[in-house]
């Protein structure tokens, strides 16, 4: 065996050690939204996730779940995704070596070149491990990593079987490769986007053990099963193609050519894990979705049947978009610091171009140097990514970031990024004073590598994030004992199952997911599996029910869900209402439960289903509770139940655009931090850990719940319709609501109105210039509260600009110009300011020719005008 170099063994170690421990640091104890929870739950019960159900990661995560490590299930899975993720980095360096040694051959394992190939694979490595997409899936349970690791490996297997294409290894390297690439469709179906470059490149190879025509006849075997799986052929189609290949293969084993005969028999033994799906759903886990306990489900879910086929001929958004998506995602993997105008430069904008210039060196480097290996990995590389694009047809409307599905693209440019590293520092050595200057640059590259690490820590740092945790936690803890809750999709259903599967909490109360309530077989487990509901319709009539679609007079569409919750409350009405409580989450849509809102009873974080016909009910008594001591607040409240979290402070951000200026002899106050000093001094209330944690657009969207229930409970407070008013907790209520949420508008909006209705207009208006200073909002109502505020204090010029940012941002409110009206006349009578308010008004009445009361102050404003106005400039 050969002795492996120390150097190398070195740069691998670095190559591993180095982003593991990082991703250790940065990782999440627990789970995080989307696909984490399901992930780790169902690994850890060994249920079925979302087709095509992932059956390898579901096996493998169960092995992890139950290793002596870790802080619990959810810690030990996401680090098993750390794990491998820092396997694909050093397979990364290790792909490197390889290429670069195949390039300058068996000397550059010696002497200078040796270290410039270590040097330019570590460069290429750390900037894979640190990027924005490759970090985000190494610290969270997801299936990406995994599945970079099998795909980064099997390209190495697919460079050495080129080394030893006429040796007797050579074929077994062949074998070991095609079944991997099966094996990773129980991890990923993308993986199997490895197999074009190994095609093209074993065509290229006329002395391999096998010939075209059986390499054919078991590509044709694959497309069959991609076809079905992937562009949604016809059964029948892929039967016969199938078939077909089968057929090939066998009249070729006849012929002594066994190659594509044994290769469609080790792709079927790869597909047989997902045997597995079959053999559990039968035992009916509490997770099981698509229920692929028969060959015909079973067929369904490897078909992922769930998911509507996007034609690449029907472009969902135009070209544009789509290419200009993808290169956003790509731009940001490699984000530098130093990001903003330095002296008309943006220094990081720079440094984040040279890595990408790295890569296309790497292109042209091994375009010249290896002409097969270069067409084998531009094939990988472009359907990784071009075709990704042309396949997935994203739309301008995603519901979130869809970088993940271009990983194994970054992961290629990663690659290249190591090839043209290695290549510039080898063009360096042919200078003057070579050695010296290749040396210093790769040092400077190898330090630039870590630049991301910088850029990016702050966003991928989860050790201290609970939000997704707490977030069931809060949904589940206050509902009565054997509730049924109704969610809505993915970040209201995963971490639900997680928090009662994984930790064992409230496993009385019956999760049910509004989007699966469609399907029959979902109906069928709310049915007959604990805590069972009282569906009393056989499995017969809920197929039919699963078919049941309508529009209805009101122009909604009338769904399955609609029909079996309509079942479920008319056989609890049977068995007396008391027996049951039934709850919505207030992540489910507005539109949805528009018909049962005079029956809903606002909690918190959910709705309660009543008998009582009223007006946006609102259970004060449970909404205190839940809110004052039963809700856990880690990283969003830091002074409350939160003894865990860091204490942060309001960003005090920069200082805010213009806001109109509509009377011309008014002083410019555009910059409102300005005006009084008082920036920055909001009240003392608690605070959200915001310098810890990273809450992403996912967060951001869902803690907006939060920040409604605290608002709700503020106005209540203050309507003293329940309780006795209470205006100091009121505004504490309404602070809390803004802390956690500094873009809700709405809490801004009542917290100004709140200070000074209670006497402290000053205070009232230092939330509101704060809030105008530091998120420049784009909501006409907010302007619209900010000039009452501001006539309270009898602030008339400040007055006028914002009833100008009103019309700007909503040039069809009247009372907006009604107001402006009234202060122009009242207090800056200008020639000049009225005749600019005259052709506002002018304008309105050409959208808006039946307002009678702009109508109205039209003509005052014009008999004003025939006459010299006090003060006006003649």
């Amino acid at each position: 065996m050969k002795r492996l170099d120390p150097a190398v063994a070195l740069g691998g170690a670095l190559a591993f050690l180095g982003p593991f421990i990082v991703y250790l640091r940065t990782m999440s104890r627990t789970l995080n939204f989307w696909d984490c929870g399901e992930f780790i739950t169902t690994s850890y019960i060994l249920g079925i996730p979302h087709p095509p159900a992932t059956p390898m990661y579901v096996l493998v995560g169960r092995l992890a779940s139950i290793l002596p490590i870790g802080e619990g299930v959810a810690h030990r899975i996401n680090m098993m995704s750390g794990l491998f993720a820092a396997l694909a980095t050093l397979i990364m360096f290790l792909l490197i070596m390889k290429v670069t040694r195949q390039w300058f051959g068996p000397e550059s394992e010696h002497g200078i070149h040796k270290y410039l190939r270590i040097g330019g694979a570590l460069t290429a490595t750390f900037l894979l491990a640190f990027s924005d997409t490759f970090w985000t899936n190494a610290i969270e349970a997801e299936v990406y990593s995994l599945s970079a690791f099998l795909m980064g490996t099997i390209t190495w297997l697919i460079l050495d079987w080129r080394e030893k294409v006429d040796k007797p290894e050579g074929n077994a390297l062949v074998f070991l490769i095609i079944y991997l690439l099966s094996l990773g469709v129980g991890f990923h179906l993308g993986t199997i986007l490895i197999f074009p470059g190994f095609f093209i490149m074993a065509l290229m190879i006329r002395e391999k053990a096998f010939s075209d025509q059986e390499l054919l006849a078991f590509t044709t075997a694959l497309g069959a099963f991609l076809g079905v799986s992937i562009m949604h052929w016809p059964d029948l189609w892929m039967l016969g193609i199938f078939v077909a290949a089968l057929v090939w293969a066998i009249w070729l084993y006849t012929q002594g050519k066994r190659f594509a005969l044994y290769s469609i028999g080790l792709f079927a033994l790869g597909l047989s894990v997902h045997l597995f799906l079959l053999i559990r759903a039968g035992q009916n886990p509490a997770i099981n979705e698509a229920d692929p306990s028969t060959w015909a489900n079973l067929w369904a879910v490897i078909k992922r049947e769930q998911y509507p086929f996007r034609s690449v001929f029907v472009r969902e958004s135009s070209w544009t978009f789509q290419l200009s998506h993808f290169w956003d995602y790509l731009w940001n993997q490699f984000r530098m610091p130093f990001q903003g105008r330095f002296l008309n430069l943006n220094p990081g904008a720079a440094l984040t171009a040279l890595p990408l210039g790295l890569a296309l060196i790497g292109l042209w480097q091994q375009w010249r140097r290896q002409r097969k290996v270069f067409v084998a990995l531009l094939i990988i590389l472009l359907v990784n990514s071009l075709g990704l694009v042309l396949y997935l047809n994203f739309t301008s409307e995603e519901v979130r970031a869809r970088d993940y599905f271009y990983a194994p693209s970054f992961y290629f440019i990663a690659l290249f990024i190591g090839l043209g590293t290695v290549g510039l520092l080898e063009g360096f050595l042919q200078e003057t004073k070579g050695k010296k200057l290749a040396g210093g640059v790769a040092i400077l590259l190898l330090a630039l590598s870590l630049g991301p690490a910088a850029g990016h820590w702050y966003e991928h740092d989860r050790s201290d994030l609970y939000v997704a945790r707490d977030y069931a936690w809060n949904m589940l803890a206050p509902l009565d004992e054997n509730a049924v809750i109704f969610t809505n999709g993915d970040n209201d259903t995963f971490p639900l199952w997680y928090i009662q599967e994984v930790e064992g909490f409230r496993k009385d109360v019956r999760v049910v997911n509004l989007s699966l309530l469609n399907t029959d077989w979902y109906m069928a487990q709310l049915r007959d599996q604990e805590p069972k509901l009282p569906i009393s319709l056989t499995d017969a009539e809920m197929a039919e029910v699963a078919r049941m679609y309508f529009q209805m007079e009101d122009g909604r569409v009338y769904q399955p869900r609609d029909k079996i919750i309509d079942h479920l409350f008319g056989n609890t009405l049977n068995e007396g209402w008391d027996s049951r409580s039934y709850y919505f989450a207030v992540t489910v849509p507005r539109d949805f439960l528009s018909p049962l809102l005079p029956f809903l009873s606002m909690e918190g974080m959910v709705y309660r289903m009543t008998l009582e016909r009223g007006d946006e009910q609102v259970n004060m008594d449970r909404l205190r509770e839940n809110l004052e001591e039963v809700f856990i607040w880690r990283g969003l409240l830091s002074d409350w139940n939160d003894d865990d979290s860091l204490r942060g402070r309001l960003n005090e951000g920069s200082s805010g655009d213009s806001l109109g200026g509509y009377a011309s002899n008014l002083p410019d106050t555009r910059r409102y931090g300005e005006l009084q000093g008082l920036k920055g001094s909001i009240p003392q209330f608690p605070e959200r850990a915001a310098e810890s944690n990273y809450l992403n657009p996912t967060i951001r969207h869902l803690i907006q719940n939060y920040a409604a229930a605290w608002s709700r409970y503020a106005i209540e407070l203050n309507r003293g319709l329940e309780v006795e008013a209470d205006m100091p907790k009121a505004i504490d209520a309404m602070t809390r609501a803004w802390i956690i949420d500094e873009d809700f508008s709405p809490a801004v909006n009542y917290l100004g109105y709140l200070y000074s209705s209670s006497g402290d207009p000053e205070k009232g208006l230092e939330v509101y210039r704060e809030f105008a200073e530091t998120q420049q909002p784009q909501d006409y109502r907010f302007w619209s509260r900010y000039a009452q505020a501001l006539e309270k204090a009898g602030m008339h010029e400040e007055v006028v600009q914002a009833l100008g940012t009103v019309i700007d941002l909503n040039p069809d409110y009247e009372p907006g110009y009604l107001s402006l009206v009234d202060y122009i006349v009242s207090y800056f009578p200008t020639t000049d300011n009225i005749r600019a308010v005259v052709a506002h008004l002018e304008d309105f009445m050409r959208r808006h020719p039946d307002s009678a009361p702009i109508r109205e102050r039209l003509g005052i404003l014009r008999e004003m005008l025939k006459e010299p106005a006090p003060g006006a400039e003649q």
